[in-house]
């Protein structure tokens, strides 16, 4: 599974697996729900190494109008023993950052991830009132017993080979811009496709 997704990054491969999964009709990221749910151990094992599994795929973080519009959904929602995690998945060409420097030595940073931030915040929100209801269950009936407690959220979006063709100079600002950015987002894991494959690489391999 190393190897599909590595393909999937890198291959040009993801044409090619709807194709395998027999669903060639389907968004990319849709693709990638399809996979991760697959290969749960990617990201089941959390950045503080808990292990968490998928409770619900597509999770309806809220309430639905009356017409059935403006649902929140979050991708996926994790829980590990007692707790629950919210994740967005973007793609890995979704960039990171925009087309222009700012001053001060930053990079401005793309719309694309600050809506995303944006995003999973509000699932966040709208996902831990509808959890502290108590009487959500997930796609096999089983009820969901873990505590939306603050929680976590994790965004997977874009990869460092954005760079690849940059200065060094510019290069430097971008990953000083990006690194500040993920430092000061409480609460919030953003983490790229590359590093989620090397963290997967390594819990396969220790390597």
């Amino acid at each position: 599974q190393l190897t599909i997704f590595n393909k999937l990054i890198y291959g040009n491969y993801l044409q090619e697996y709807k194709k395998n999964i027999s669903n060639k009709e389907i968004k990319d990221e849709k693709a990638w729900q399809i996979f991760f749910e697959r290969n749960q151990w990617i990201f089941g094992y959390g950045l503080d190494y808990r292990f968490q599994g998928i409770l619900q795929r597509e999770f309806a973080a809220s309430r639905t109008e009356a017409d059935g519009s403006c649902t929140v959904f979050s991708d996926f929602l994790l829980g590990d023993k007692k707790f629950t995690t919210f994740v967005e998945i973007k793609k890995p060409d979704t960039k990171i950052f925009g087309t222009e420097k700012n001053r001060s030595n930053c990079w401005r940073l793309s719309n694309d991830l600050i809506d995303s931030v944006s995003q999973i915040l509000e699932q966040k929100a709208s996902g831990q009132l509808k959890l502290e209801s108590g009487d959500q269950h997930d796609k096999n009936g089983n009820k969901i017993t873990q505590k939306p407690y603050d929680s976590k959220t994790i965004l997977i979006i874009g990869c460092w080979d954005e760079l690849s063709e940059c200065s060094d100079k510019e290069k430097q600002i971008k990953e000083k811009t990006f690194e500040l950015f993920r430092r000061d987002s409480r609460n919030i894991d953003i983490i790229t496709y590359d590093e989620l494959y090397e963290r997967a690489r390594y819990i396969a391999f220790c390597e």
